[in-house]
């Protein structure tokens, strides 16, 4: 679970201010996805209620379907779980970051996916080689980010991030 908790840190994201990109405290890296990034928005509007969206009890919901074990609350809107008994998965809800605020690594490649109702992107190596995420637009100012490590291969991590993203996208506010 450590690249999985690692991860986390990563996505935390950063705050902005439009044309300057700051790290918020996590520590994590910064870098930019290329386009323009707009200010945060705090508040009960920040998310249209994902601030209120409980990631464990979704992840409990789809569990057994996906095969999901070990749920481990590790914050208010942040869980992980094991897919397939040795791939780290985790979910965070970002009620005040958006998609374009996803915080990629230094060798991430970043592509549009379909999924359901919501805008997503597939992350690939947005920390190591065997890790992958996909963060799911809930409006322009906050996104979910489903994010899998794995100990044998990128493309494991990158179907147990879908997969999960897949069967939590239709829960989200919309």
């Amino acid at each position: 679970m450590l690249p999985v908790a690692v991860l986390g840190a990563v996505l935390a994201g950063c705050t902005s201010t439009p044309g300057t990109p700051t790290p918020e405290t996590t520590g994590a890296a910064t870098a930019t996805t290329g386009g323009a990034t707009s200010p945060t928005t705090s508040g009960a509007a920040a998310g249209d209620g994902l601030a209120d969206f409980d990631v464990c009890a979704e992840l409990e919901g789809v569990a057994s379907a996906l095969g999901l074990t070990e749920i481990e609350r590790k914050g208010a809107q942040d869980c992980e779980a094991r897919y397939a008994g040795r791939i780290g998965v985790r979910v965070k809800a970002q009620p005040e970051l958006g998609v374009e605020e996803f915080v990629p690594g230094s060798d991430s490649k970043i592509s549009d996916l379909p999924l359901g109702g919501h805008r997503a992107k597939l992350v690939t190596a947005p920390l190591t080689t065997s890790s992958c995420a996909v963060t799911i637009e809930v409006t322009p100012s906050s996104r979910v980010d489903v994010v899998s490590s794995s100990p044998a291969t990128q493309e494991q991590a990158c179907e147990a991030a879908t997969k999960v993203a897949t069967a939590v996208e239709p829960k989200l506010p919309k």
